[in-house]
């Protein structure tokens, strides 16, 4: 397995945008912030083809070419994405991961998963178990 985490370690919370605050964080005084997104842990995540990637040795950059925009991922969040092949499911993943880097297992699928919903919102990936929906106007 790649290692994008700093001293074997993984960072604690995976981030798709560094610098930014987590959608589950809120602003100080805040209470009624809403839950972290997630997503099923059968889910099978696969990276979708237009979008491009740049590693930039701290990180990877992704360009997603239908939306135009441009996203930066922490080490963290570039492992995920680096294992985003359409053949495990977000479980197995977490598994893995904690397992190489003997991190704590239901906090790794808490963070694997938001991680994993935060891609699919952004249409950077989805769930290979669903067919693609066809643009040609054929069913």
């Amino acid at each position: 397995m790649r290692r994008y985490a700093s001293g074997g370690k993984l960072t604690n919370l995976m981030d798709v945008h560094p610098g930014t605050q987590q959608p589950d964080q809120a602003p100080e005084g805040n209470e009624g912030a809403s839950a972290p997104m997630t997503v099923p842990r059968r889910y099978r995540p696969v990276k979708s083809a237009d979008v491009l990637e740049l590693d930039m040795g701290d990180g990877l950059i992704l360009y997603n070419h239908d939306s135009s925009l441009v996203h930066h991922l922490n080490p963290s969040a570039a492992l995920v994405w680096q294992l985003c092949d359409g053949t495990a499911t977000v479980g197995e993943l977490a598994r893995d991961i904690a397992a190489e880097y003997e991190l704590e297992a239901v906090q790794v699928e808490e963070q694997v998963a938001s991680v994993i919903a935060e891609f699919d919102a952004l249409d950077l990936i989805r769930d290979s178990r669903k067919p693609l929906a066809r643009t040609d106007g054929h069913q």
